[in-house]
């Protein structure tokens, strides 16, 4: 299992069909078959472990994440109490999250299901934008919630002023264009590189270096834009976001009130939570892929799986607990149901 190119005939590659195509051997069902388009990649997900073990939760944790992210859109859009730029950026971090858990999550369970293992060049390369681009998005909604919060505690009384519907539109465009420049350029680069040698990406999806790791020419400039982009967007998001809490803070304890620091608590609780479990499944995914010799390769993949579902999944969890609105909103929308015996 540990080298998954060696099987039991090979000389394969070298036995001619009776049209003069190769064959390729199918090491699940142990027999041959045209092979379809050399240009294919195919993952080696889970080996080690029976399929079933991990695809039931898995698929159980995606429809829960689907469902529970529709519900928090329909209350926000249902309710009018909640048309307000605050719940505007939650209802986009929501959709978001729908986006972000599906860009993975199913094609692992595709492979963890049917053992259909391959993908195309272009899904591979397309799968690597998308997964990298709603995950910068989220980033940036939680940057940009950061910002709600600081006006709305620090500057109340401007707060009408500042944070208006047409200022939740401009942000939208803003992290939309600034993602873009992030997203775009690898899986560009990765499709400019030559992959001469095996095409088996050992994980369960397109990651990035997973994928780059299979070419036979050189991936600096690749490697080297997407630590500066990590640092530069990604460190910038958490330090604003640090500044912000930082402020609130301070003006909290400068208030000495308790009724203000309630107030702090019930408005950023729930913000700070997600931000944490968002970060939190990023810097084990980042640790997990560094230490790689030293930790076994399902574990590393594991954390991968779960930046992309575990987040989206505990989101409109947290703050429709934690956020008095929202929990009144969905008492309010149960007492409007009647039930006829």
């Amino acid at each position: 299992m540990d080298n998954p190119e060696i099987t039991e005939e090979p000389d394969q590659e070298h036995r001619p069909t009776m049209s003069g195509a190769p064959l390729a051997y199918d090491s699940n069902s142990g027999t041959n078959s045209t092979s379809n388009s050399s240009q294919d990649f195919s993952f080696i997900c889970f080996p080690e472990v029976h399929s079933s073990d991990i695809a039931t939760p898995l698929t159980f944790l995606l429809i829960v994440t689907i469902i529970s992210n529709v519900i928090l859109l329909s209350i926000i859009y249902i309710e009018p109490r909640l048309h307000h730029p605050m719940y505007y950026f939650l209802a986009l971090l929501a959709m978001v999250d729908i986006l972000l858990c599906t860009v993975t999550t199913p094609r692992v369970l595709l492979i963890l299901w049917t053992e259909y293992k391959t993908i195309s060049e272009s899904a591979c390369f397309s799968q690597m934008f998308f997964a990298t681009f709603w995950s910068a998005m989220e980033s940036s909604i939680f940057l940009v919630m950061a910002y709600d919060r600081y006006v709305a505690i620090c500057n109340p009384l401007h707060y009408p002023t500042i944070i208006t519907n047409k200022l939740v539109a401009k942000a939208c465009v803003f992290i939309v264009v600034r993602n873009l420049v992030v997203a775009l350029p690898p899986p560009l680069l990765a499709a400019r590189l030559d992959y001469c040698s095996s095409k088996k990406i050992r994980h369960c999806f397109c990651e990035n270096m997973s994928v780059e790791k299979l070419s036979c020419s050189d991936y600096t400039a690749s490697n080297i834009f997407g630590l500066v982009c990590f640092f530069l967007f990604g460190g910038t998001d958490v330090f604003l976001i640090i500044v912000s809490y930082f402020l609130i803070l301070r003006t909290v304890v400068k208030a000495r009130s308790f009724s203000a620091a309630s107030k702090a608590f019930r408005t950023c609780g729930s913000h700070l939570i997600v931000i944490c479990i968002f970060y939190f499944t990023v810097a084990s995914t980042i640790v997990s892929s560094r230490t790689f010799q030293e930790l076994p390769r399902p574990i590393h993949v594991i954390f991968s799986i779960l930046h992309y579902l575990l987040p989206p999944l505990l989101n409109p969890l947290v703050y429709g607990m934690l956020t008095k609105e929202i929990r009144n909103s969905i008492q309010r929308m149960i007492g409007k149901i009647k039930i006829h015996p």
